[in-house]
This record gives structure tokens, sequence and C-alpha cells, in this order.
């Protein structure tokens, strides 16, 4: 399971390795520390001996240093009776247990007390004394569970190893309680921890002399010696452990130390780091909150008990780089969705980005998360001025149909209608005919012919006497022939994988009418259904193909009649215009064979 499927929790260590540990005997005039916890520092620092036994000793490798401890006041004259231990955080950790091992014996009253307001308030976390009643007039434990005192771990012997442990949650309510829930939180966050050692005790129990006659031991020597030198301090102590880890809410699995810039971790054997490396698309610190492109619900902590790592997400199909989270929109859909996409790109709008802003529309072929699917291409010289308040084209959002100067015909508004001519700045002028003209110079032309694609073009040698032949090339298969009668070898469609092959422009359209433009013929079709688009966009609505241009003798093929087609063929190179070729598929449309052809071009085609 990846880390992305689950909750997540960075490794446990001990908060004290590392860092600097505080205490009221040790400070002996030091106020260099900003939480100083001396309350009354010595009036002459440079008197103090070196401290043989400093707190730095209590987080030592206990493994490398067996024999090092921490003393209270062993770098001054007098040692005190009541000392503290203080260890600050430079942000917010969890503490899951403290173990203290000490080498004297253990207190007989003491305070383990938390901060997690950097020390402007403290809570105690557990108190202990040998009798809970006198020292801080509260129950025991013992006869009252869920006290706050206990007399657990006050018992002054064994003399010198003796453990004091406090976890920081219950264990009852470890395997029902969610780790990272805000009732687990408010018990586990801490910026600070302090230890307050009340009162010493002596050990009564005498040491393990020799027997008569016989040499003392080196282990009945070394208990003498710490019976002798616990004598001399109040507290001292070979360990302090504060197991916890960073705060990253189940988000996170590694943290970097707090104040640096660094996104990737270093392993570190000795301080755990304080900012969390967050995944689950939460960002902050301690993974507190959704990323920016995230915020389609509201912030959560993944679960520690179920594993559910609820990370945060928005869909904004790439057209946007954040998203807001918004209570209204999460109210009315139910508690389902509340992201919104800030500042749509690509011409997109709505929640989501999923639709196209007002003058665009979605092209057909194109998927909605690509930049391109909300377009539109207006010819500047063909279609009109923007209207007042508009920005950029304007598209009809479903045809695409730009809005065309007067004469002026085409989707992007490029060419001029039938019956006009003079594609310019004012648009095309209307043909000065009985029938047409031809777009380019006006001149007229005598007839309008409604040509089935395949039938014979009339002798129009007394119009066009200079006509040139057209040479074609390999790539497009040459139609014009030279008979008396139109005849057609038409392109068969056998199998999808032949519709496959030819890498042309698919779609569904009716026949209107064709018109002989002279030196070409220009089929009008309605586009009824785009399977698809090549280099060249195919849009809904009326268009044109053109069938090979011919002499003024010739005939065009395939056959096209005023009906619904299949219609496969290649784009022109540099017009980009659709043309009908010999190598074009013209098959009669029918509902069966738009179905076979649909599921050919999702599913068989490479």
């Amino acid at each position: 399971v990846s880390r992305w499927d689950r909750a997540c929790s960075p490794p446990i260590g001990n908060l004290a390795s590392g860092r600097t540990l505080l205490t009221i005997s040790g400070c002996c005039g030091d106020t260099s520390h900003h939480h100083n916890p001396c309350p009354h520092p010595p009036a002459s620092p440079h008197l103090c001996p070196e401290d043989p036994h400093p707190p730095a000793h209590m987080t030592d490798d206990p493994f490398l240093h067996p024999e090092t401890w921490w003393a209270s006041g062993a770098g001054t004259a007098m040692p005190t009776q009541q000392d503290e231990i203080q260890l600050d955080l430079e942000t917010q950790f969890c503490l899951s247990h403290v173990v203290l091992v000490f080498r004297s014996p253990r207190p007989a009253a003491m305070a383990i007390e938390r901060s997690a307001d950097f020390g402007k308030t403290w809570e105690a976390l557990k108190l202990f004394a040998h009798n809970c009643s006198t020292e801080f007039g509260l129950s025991d434990d013992f006869s009252q569970p869920g006290s706050l005192c206990t007399s657990r771990y006050t018992s002054a012997t064994p003399c010198s190893g003796g453990e004091v442990i406090l976890r920081t949650l219950e264990p009852s309510t470890t395997k029902t309680l969610d780790p990272y829930s805000p009732q687990a939180l408010a018990r586990l966050t801490l910026t600070n921890l302090r230890i307050r050692l009340l009162k010493a005790q002596t050990c009564l129990a005498p040491p393990n002399t020799p027997a008569e006659g016989t040499k003392p031991t080196a282990s009945a020597l070394a208990s003498t010696n710490t019976a002798e030198n616990s004598a001399s301090v109040p507290y001292a102590i070979f360990t302090l452990l504060a197991r916890g880890t960073c705060l990253c809410h189940g988000h996170a699995e590694h943290c970097v130390p707090y104040n640096s810039s660094q996104d990737t971790r270093k392993h570190s054997n000795m301080q755990v780091s304080g900012r969390c490396l967050c995944t689950h698309h939460t960002t902050g610190d301690h993974c507190e909150k959704c990323a920016p492109l995230y915020n389609d619900r509201p912030w959560r902590p993944a679960n520690g008990s179920s594993g559910e790592p609820n990370p945060c997400q928005c869909e904004c199909h790439g057209h946007a780089n954040s998203c807001h989270f918004s209570q209204r929109a999460w109210l009315s859909s139910s508690g389902t969705s509340g992201g919104v996409c800030d500042d749509c790109q690509h011409n997109t709008a709505g929640r989501r980005c999923q639709r196209c802003r007002h003058g665009y529309h979605r092209h057909p072929s194109l998927h909605l998360n690509s930049p391109h699917a909300c377009t539109c291409w207006c010819d500047p010289q063909g279609s009109l001025p923007l209207r007042p308040g508009e920005e950029g084209p304007w598209c009809h959002p479903r045809s695409g149909q730009c809005h065309c100067k007067s004469g002026v015909g085409g989707t992007s508004c490029s060419h001029c209608l039938p019956g006009y001519w003079g594609y310019g700045e004012e648009g095309c002028k209307p043909c000065a005919c009985p029938h047409s003209c031809d777009p380019t110079s006006g001149l007229c032309l005598d007839q309008v012919f409604n040509v089935p694609s395949g039938g014979k073009i009339p002798d129009l040698d007394h119009m066009f006497p200079a006509e040139e032949e057209v040479q074609w090339s390999k790539e497009l298969a040459v139609s014009a022939l030279h008979y008396t009668k139109c005849s057609c070898k038409e392109k068969k469609l056998r199998s999808v994988s032949d519709l496959c092959k030819t890498k042309h422009d698919y779609i569904k359209a009716s026949v209107l009418s064709a018109q002989d433009k002279g030196s070409y013929a220009e089929v009008q079709v309605k586009v009824r259904k785009v399977l698809r688009s090549g280099q060249v966009a195919v849009y809904l609505g009326i268009t044109s193909i053109y069938p090979l241009s011919w002499t003024s003798r010739g005939c065009t093929c395939p056959i096209l009649n005023p009906m619904e087609y299949l219609l496969a063929g290649p784009e022109e190179a540099g017009t980009g215009r659709l043309l009908v070729t010999m190598q074009s598929v013209a098959v009669p449309w029918t509902p069966r064979l738009g179905l076979l052809i649909s599921e050919g071009l999702r599913n068989g085609c490479p």
C-alpha cells in the first residue's frame, strides 16, 4: 500500500536528543537562554566551578556512555532540595511517553508538566508523590482511578537505577482512540516539557557489604560509591527519554529541521526534526491545511485507527492553479463537494473549470483536460468586431460559428457565401449577376449546377476557353476522366481496419448541394457528427467539402447524392480544406454503421 492510500506516521525518537536541557541548579548565572528557569542567578557567575555532570549527560547514548549522569547542584557549592529540568522545543511536537532513570533515589514528590504555547501556560501531565494527599491534596490513582496524582515510581528503592515512567495516553485508550483526533492531540501536543523535582529522599537500604574476611567486589564498591554520591546531591539522573515525533496529523512520513528551507530529508540519528514533508495534497509546517489546488472539502487529519488518509482534493481539469473552499457550495452539495477553482484559464469557466466561457465552444475531439479544449478562431477580416464588454473572439458555444460580416460565410468567416464576391475588410459584395459570380473577380457565371458529385459536368468551353489542365500529385488520385460518360470505381469499405488505414477526417454529413466554381467544385454539406478530426478542426453545422478539381470536360468521383453519408477524406495541404478523392470513403449512413465505426475508431485504430 502506498503512502497515498493510508495514514502516515513519522519515526519516533527522543525529543531531548540534540537539544539543550536547562536546569535551575545548573544555570549558575547563565542568562543567555531566552527561557531561563533560574529564578535568582548567582551574583558572581565566574566563581562557579566546572560542572562534571552537566544536563547533556542525560541524553547521551547509555550504551556508549553508561557511566555518565546529571547531578543536581554538582556545579554549585550548595545543592538545592528542589530542582527543575526544562526542554524548550522550536515548534509543536507530539509526546508519547517520558522515561527517567535515576542514579539517586527517586524523588518523594515530583511533577511532569507540559506547555503547548511556548511556556505561556503550563499543565501538569502527572504528579508523583509518596503521599498524594499530603503533597498535592489529591487522591492516589491506586484508590481513585483517573486521579492526576500517583504513588507509583516514588519508592526510594532501588537506591540507583529506579525508573519513573509517564505514558501521555492511558494504555486503556490507545486501542480505541485515534491518535490524530482533536481529543488525542489535545493531550499529546507540546512545545515545552518541564520536570519539577520537588522533594528528595534518601535510600535506607544498606549497601551490599562483603562477608567478613572477604575482599569487596567491584559491584559492591560501585554500590557503595553510588550511595555516598547520592547523599551528596539530592537528585542524579542517568537518562531522560522524551519519546515523541513531529506533529503531522497523519499526512507525512518524514520531517526536516523546522528552520530549514530544505524539502528533502537527510538521515540524522540525533535530533527529531519539526517540519513535515507533507503528502495527501496537504501543506503547512504540520500539514494542517490543504494545498492551494486541493480545497474541495474541509481539511481533515488522517485517521490513525482505520488508516484512512483523508486526502485533500479538488478537480479543476488542469485549468487552474488553486481552488478555495466554499461553505455555500459544500452545503448545497449536501456535504460532498465545496471546492471552487480560482481564475480558470484556457477560456474555461465554472466551479470546476468544466465548461467553456462565453464566446468559446468545446472542441469535440479533445479531452476536457486539454488546454485547447475550449477554442474559437474567427478570421479578423471576415468576422464582426467585438461587442461592447466582450473580450477576445466570439463563437457559438455549440457549433463554433463566428459572427460574420455581410456576405461572409464559413464557421470562422473565412470566405464569401454563394452569390457574393470580393472577400475583404468590408465583408463580401453581392454578385451583380442573374445566377452567380466568381467569388474572387465577380465575373458572372451563367449557371449554377446542382451536381450530384459524379454527374457529368456540362461543356463549359464557352466560359473558360483557355483553361489549363491541372497536374495532380500521386497522393490524390485523379478523378478527372475524359470520357463521354462518367465512370467511377469507388473505394469499398470492407472492415473497420480499412477505415483506420486512411488516417482521414471522419464525419457523418448530409449532402445539400454542389456548385461548379469554374476551376473547382464545392459541395455544401451539413455535418451532423464528428467521429474524428485531423489537423483541421471539423465542427457541427454547414460546411463545404471539395471534390478534386476537374478540367472543363471532367467528372468527379466518388458519387455523392443528396442524402446522409459516412465521409472519410484527407485535408488539402496549405488550405486545410476537406477533399473528397478516389481514396476517400463515401458510404450511405446507417445507425448500425455508425455504431461499428464509433467502436472501431475508439478501440480498433492504433
